[in-house]
C-alpha cells in the first residue's frame, strides 16, 4: 500500500536544493526563532498542528509497527511497570548532490476545542506535501493506535547505534516552527517511546547521517506532551 499523499507534488529534489541554498546564507539566531509564550505555542497548535497530525495518521494507516518492546524487566528499580517502544533504522529517499531532505515536526499535547496528542515525525518530501518515514503518536488518536511507527518501504532496521541526545545540536529547543533539513546520504533515525502505569511518559526522536553520523536533528515529548526541536545548521525553519 502506497502511504504517500495524493495530489500534486513538487519533487524532493526541488526542496533539498532551496534548503541548501538558504542553510548557506541564513543565520539563525535565538531571537529568529521568535521565542514566544506558551499562549502563542497553544494558537499555533490549536490551527497548524491539528491539520499536520491528521496528514501523518492519514499516512500512519497501515504502517506495520517496527520495533522492540520492553517490560518492566528492562528498567529494573523503576516502581512502574513500563512498555517501550525502540525502534532504529536507516532510510533511503531521494538525493541531490548526495545529500537526503526531511522534515521535522513536533505538536504538542492539546486539549481545547479539538483534543489530540502529542507526536514527533519525521517525514519525506516537502512542506505541502509529505509521507512520513517515522513517527510517534502519544496516544490513540481517532483510529490510530500510539506507538512507534516507521515505513518499512524506505527503511530497515538496523544495530548501528543512534544516541538519544541533542549533544551538538542548536538551542535552545524550538517549539514554534517545523524545519526542512538535508543530511548526507541516507537517514539514521531512532525513534523511542515510554509509557507506564499512568500512561505516556515520554519520547524522544533522532536523526543522523548515516554516512557520518553526524547528528542532525532530535526531538523530544515529555510526559505532559510538551516538548521541542533540536536541530543543527543543515536545517531551516518553516515559515
Amino acid at each position: 500500500m502506497s502511504l504517500d499523499s495524493s495530489g500534486p507534488q513538487r519533487p524532493v529534489c526541488d526542496d533539498i536544493s532551496r534548503a541548501e541554498r538558504r542553510v548557506d546564507w541564513h543565520r539563525w539566531s535565538g531571537s529568529g526563532r521568535g521565542r514566544r509564550g506558551e499562549g502563542a505555542m497553544r494558537v499555533l497548535g490549536g490551527i497548524a498542528a491539528i491539520s499536520l497530525l491528521a496528514a501523518v495518521v492519514l499516512l500512519a494507516v497501515g504502517f506495520p509497527l517496527v520495533g522492540r518492546v520492553e517490560g518492566e524487566s528492562a528498567f529494573a528499580g523503576n516502581s512502574l511497570a513500563q512498555t517501550v517502544q525502540d525502534s532504529t533504522v536507516v532510510c533511503t529517499v531521494p538525493e541531490l548532490h548526495g545529500k537526503s531532505g526531511f522534515l521535522l515536526s513536533y505538536s504538542p499535547n492539546f486539549t481545547g476545542p479539538s483534543t489530540y496528542p502529542a507526536q514527533l515525525s519525521v517525514s519525506t518530501g516537502n512542506a505541502n506535501h509529505s509521507s512520513a518515514l517515522a513517527f510517534i503518536l502519544s496516544a490513540t488518536f481517532q483510529n490510530q493506535q500510539k506507538g512507534v511507527f516507521v515505513d518499512q518501504k524506505r527503511c530497515r532496521d538496523t544495530s548501528t547505534f543512534a544516541p538519544l541526545s541533542h549533544v551538538g545540536l542548536r538551542g535552545p529547543p524550538d517549539r514554534l516552527h517545523t524545519f526542512t533539513c538535508v543530511a548526507r546520504g541516507q537517514l539514521l533515525i531512532r525513534a523511542r517511546a515510554v509509557w507506564d502505569r499512568r500512561g505516556f511518559a515520554a519520547a524522544s526522536i533522532a536523526v543522523r547521517s548515516y554516512a557520518t553520523r553526524k547528528p542532525v536533528a532530535f526531538g523530544f515529548l515529555n510526559h505532559t506532551g510538551y516538548g521541542g526541536l533540536y536541530t543543527s545548521r543543515g536545517c531551516v525553519p518553516n515559515p
